[in-house]
């Protein structure tokens, strides 16, 4: 299979460049070498790919809900990247963010090459790299897309600090991850993969990081909707059936414990299984409260470089 190119020239391409690849692979520069951690990614692609091309589809996630979360993005890219402008996906996976925006100048890093054929099939540029190695020199481009990745990484600031440097002053960065995420999850000594989600974030986090770290100026955020991931992650935390403080509430008549019984009145597990049922049997009640409910699945984040 030969390495489909764009418009541009091969010189042009090669310009693109810090370093020489290590190597090709089916006309795919390698900018990385093969490590534990990338040994572990490439499984979890290539388990990935197998459940969708049997027809079993994205074995994490609903079709449903992964179109909604690129769709989120998707939108933020089409009100910050111009036509025509180079745009990098940091993270490409198959594409699917910036599939559908032909009118870009689309390149892709990722550790996949399973990934990586899929996205250059796409119209991407594609590179084999750790985005702590990233192999583009500086203030290459205009848009920077980091989707679903940066819970992932090992070496956080260094990957950020690398995204940033790719990324044209006065360009935008776009980032979207998993938001308050629940890591117990990822201790399970059963999981079939290592370094799956090795962090959780919110707002206050990411700004931390790229505004007051890495001096970006923070532009705006948006949440992907509401989610019951299992069991729904409430800003309210309401007592289990059996936890202690809702036990003691029942037995002792303190006055100083008044507050305690009424908010004891309806359990973490009754309230859980209200909202499965309300968004079963009333979805439009449903949507209208759940985002004062339930936290949002991923939230997008926009900055740009000063």
């Amino acid at each position: 299979m030969s390495f489909k190119r764009s418009s541009e020239s091969a010189d042009s391409l090669k310009a693109h460049y810090l370093r020489k690849p290590l190597s090709y692979f089916d006309g795919i520069p390698l900018f990385s070498k093969r490590d534990h951690y990338v040994d572990n990614y490439l499984k979890i692609a290539h388990d990935h790919l197998l459940s969708t091309g049997s027809g079993d589809g994205n074995p994490n996630i609903s079709e449903g809900l992964w179109l909604q979360m690129e769709e989120s993005t998707r939108k933020l890219v089409g009100k910050y990247a111009a036509e025509g402008s180079r745009v990098l996906d940091a993270g490409v996976g198959l594409g699917r963010v910036l599939g559908p925006l032909s009118n870009l100048q689309r390149f892709g890093v990722d550790i996949s090459i399973e990934y990586l054929r899929v996205a250059r099939s796409n119209g991407f540029e594609v590179a084999f790299s750790k985005l702590e190695e990233l192999p583009y020199r500086d203030e290459l481009f205009d848009t920077v897309v980091a989707c679903d990745v940066l819970e992932h990484v090992i070496d956080l600031h260094a990957c950020c600090t690398q995204i940033v440097r790719v990324l044209k002053r006065g360009g935008s960065l776009i980032i979207r991850v998993p938001y308050l995420d629940d890591l117990d999850a990822y201790l399970n000594e059963d999981l079939p993969y290592e370094f799956i989600h090795v962090r959780s974030f919110d707002l206050a986090g990411l700004r931390l990081q790229f505004e007051k770290i890495l001096g970006m100026q923070f532009i705006e955020h948006s949440f992907v909707s509401p989610y019951l991931k299992g069991h729904p992650r409430m800003k309210l935390k309401l007592l289990k059936e059996n936890d202690p403080a809702r036990n003691l509430s029942k037995k002792s008549d303190h006055p100083a414990l008044d507050t305690l019984r009424r908010s004891t009145a309806v359990s973490a597990e009754e309230f859980m299984n209200w909202l499965y049922e309300l968004r079963d049997k009333e979805p439009e009640l449903f949507a209208e409260l759940a985002s004062d409910l339930v936290e949002p699945l991923e939230i997008n984040v926009v900055f740009k470089k000063r």
